[in-house]
């Protein structure tokens, strides 16, 4: 029986995430180069690479619950009975979906608060900052739903949100 690979469906997103990336390198590579050869800094470089940066960081962590891979300790998980594990893992799920559907209903509010003014230096209202929060926990909450109806029944010895269990 051939092991069927699930499709990624968070592709997109790791394409994003690096294509902002390459931006934010360029433009501060670009303001580096003007302003010490040409004595010209860019006013809004830092402005961008920095919303980039909180954008980068909140779809590449939808990207990473997708995966599996968020950061964990796994020591007293790994001590459980299997069937206590797979508890375990959809009562974090639970939780995890919980705390992200707080974190994007109180990013929203801040969103709205926050339009009612602009960003010091580029020309968008001081709410996409805020807005990468709400769009991340969207996004989150999709993926971590995504691994448990699509990745996991596939993948359920090789998952690595699994942990490194024993093949027994």
């Amino acid at each position: 029986m051939k092991d069927h690979k699930p499709m990624d469906l968070v592709r997109p997103l790791r394409i994003a995430v690096g294509v902002l990336l390459i931006i934010v390198v360029s433009v501060t590579l670009l303001q580096i180069f003007l302003r010490y050869f040409f004595n010209a800094p860019l006013v809004w470089s830092e402005e961008l690479a920095k919303l980039l940066i909180v954008w980068i960081a909140f779809i590449g962590a939808a990207a990473v619950c997708w995966d599996g891979r968020h950061l964990n300790v796994d020591v007293f998980y790994l001590m459980l009975p299997k069937g206590l594990r797979t508890i375990v893992r959809y009562i974090n799920a639970i939780l995890s979906i919980g705390f992200l559907a707080i974190l994007g209903w109180t990013s929203v509010k801040l969103v709205i608060l926050e339009n009612m003014q602009d960003l010091s230096a580029l020309p968008l209202p001081a709410g996409v900052v805020r807005l990468a929060a709400t769009v991340g926990a969207v996004l989150m909450i999709a993926a971590i739903i995504g691994r448990i109806v699509y990745v996991r029944p596939m993948h359920r010895q090789t998952d690595p949100a699994y942990g490194h269990e024993d093949p027994m």
